[in-house]
């Protein structure tokens, strides 16, 4: 047993990280096909569906379409680049193949993560870094359906290697790769420019004179920001600040609630659900570890890159556990460098923790994601819908409407966000009416109510209509939920004019 033991420790493990490319490759194909075996069957959100239609929009059209928000640009792109190349090879699904972009960027990412961590401390260190990465249920999660955040990550790490590479080695071809790789992170996901600000940090550490910090700083700033302009200006000429403007004025859209709000409690709640207790506490000290080192640049590094993305997405209203993937990074950074710290006899209790670490994450989180890979609620409702209502009929929803617009014949109709009661009413009276009173029917679903804080909606339908129960099929919520599921039955009702006015228009 002692010999075993010794040749775990001092001859297997050392030819594996020695053989740096062998194991970058096992861990790329370890990543890729974690994520593979788990990748959702369908559009699992909303903005995966809406990625791929700009992407094919933007092939057909030879035109660069943007999705909704920011619009993402870079990403629309990649993914209209994913369903072209993977049309070669007969996959005719587009929501598979950008489902696909998110398994390839997500593994890629984890080997980004390796090449920042080993030049932040060591390849030991980046060796339990990078497999903790590889095997972090909600990093898994986050690459099973096509989403820009695989994408940001990448684009975000990949600056930060490359700007570590200049400053710590002189490359300075390394500092323009790392600018090049900043605006692509802006590209693919605007909110995660926010890693300029760790990345600021590391130029005012790590660089030479005040004068020549500086100068990089607004260097990286001034550049990259063209880098991503680029990506952005077909939107400016075509719409100017319209859709950003949109995306501030919008109840449904994301917004920020302050430095101090009530979803940042719940937003360390989803980390400790994340890390469980245990991976928390190897993460805490690893930062202390950093401390006893004097290894202080590299843990405000650590330090800043948490706080700036925790207390950014921890404060936006529709904030959940996949928006805040980006900021758990640095404590599986932290974790990589606890378990990396031991040596002899005391590695055999590191591994122990190691391995506890991999399974025990991968032993909860993977049923939920196995579960969406055998199922695809969204598709299967829209499916059941389309079969229970007339062909003719519509539809009213709001933010399952683009499920139901891909996968059900219907006219779907989203109804208004709002708490003007005039400009509900008016919605009934122009869009709804004369639907009805042409003979065709009109169904809603249960999740139409959403969105409704002031009631007008549902006041509206009681003073002129009556709902009908037509039957429920079970759905599952995209909104919050990534690891822990959200299965519900939902409704579906008819909309009829209430018999006390007559077979007339509802509205007067």
């Amino acid at each position: 047993m002692k010999s075993f033991k010794t040749f775990l420790t001092k001859t297997l493990l050392p030819s594996i990280i020695s053989s740096r490319t062998v194991f970058l490759v096992l861990l790329f194909c370890l990543a890729f096909f974690v994520r593979l075996m788990l990748i959702s069957k369908g559009p699992f959100h909303y903005d995966t569906l809406d990625l791929a239609n700009a992407a094919q929009k933007t092939l057909s059209a030879h035109a660069l379409h943007y999705e909704h928000g920011s619009g993402y640009p870079l990403t629309v792109i990649i993914a209209a680049v994913f369903i072209s190349f993977m049309r070669l090879f007969g996959a005719a699904d587009p929501v598979f193949c950008v489902n696909m972009m998110s398994v390839v960027f997500g593994a890629a990412g984890v080997v980004m993560f390796f090449f920042l961590v080993e030049k932040l401390f060591d390849t030991r260190r980046a060796f339990f870094a990078g497999l903790l990465l590889a095997c972090f249920g909600a990093h898994i999660a986050i690459s099973t359906f096509g989403k820009s955040l695989t994408l940001s990550i990448f684009f975000a790490l990949a600056s930060a290697y490359f700007l570590l590479c200049y400053l710590k080695d002189g490359r300075r071809i390394c500092f323009f790769y790392a600018i090049a790789f900043l605006g692509f992170c802006a590209a693919a996901r605007l909110s995660d420019f926010l890693v300029f600000i760790p990345l600021v940090y590391l130029l005012a550490r790590y660089g030479s004179s005040a004068q020549g910090r500086f100068r990089d700083i607004c260097v990286l700033a001034g550049l990259s920001l063209c880098v991503a302009f680029m990506y952005y200006l077909p939107m400016f000429m075509q719409e100017g600040f319209s859709q950003f403007r949109d995306v501030l004025s919008t109840s449904r859209q994301a917004s920020f609630l302050g430095p101090v709000s009530f979803i940042l409690h719940k937003s360390f709640g989803w980390l400790w659900d994340a890390f469980r207790p245990e991976g928390v506490i190897v993460a805490v000290c690893g930062g202390g570890f950093l401390y006893i080192h004097r290894r202080l640049k590299e843990l405000v590094f650590l330090l800043l890159w948490f706080y700036v993305f925790q207390l950014f997405y921890g404060n936006v209203s529709s904030s959940g556990t996949r928006y805040l993937v980006i900021a758990w990074l640095p404590l599986i950074a932290a974790q990589g460098y606890f378990l990396g710290s031991y040596r002899s006899r005391a590695s055999y209790g590191a591994f122990a923790i190691f391995f506890w670490l991999l399974l025990a994450g991968l032993w909860r989180d993977v049923p939920a994601l196995e579960f969406r890979h055998r199922h695809a609620l969204q598709v299967d409702f829209a499916r059941w819908v389309a079969a229970t209502v007339p062909a003719d009929s519509a539809v009213i929803a709001v933010d399952e409407a683009i499920f139901l617009k891909s996968y059900a014949p219907n006219e779907i109709i989203v109804r208004p966000v709002t708490c003007d009661p005039a400009e509900m009413d008016a919605f009934f009276r122009e869009t709804i009416d004369p639907i009805l009173s042409s003979g065709r029917r009109v169904f809603l679903i249960h999740s139409s109510f959403a969105y409704d804080e002031c009631h007008v909606f549902r006041k509206s339908i009681g003073k002129h209509y009556r709902l009908k129960a037509v039957g429920a099929k079970a759905n599952e919520d995209w909104h919050h939920a990534l690891l822990n599921q959200v299965l519900f039955k939902e409704y579906l009702y008819e909309l009829k004019p209430r018999k006390d006015e007559g077979k007339g228009p509802a509205h007067p």
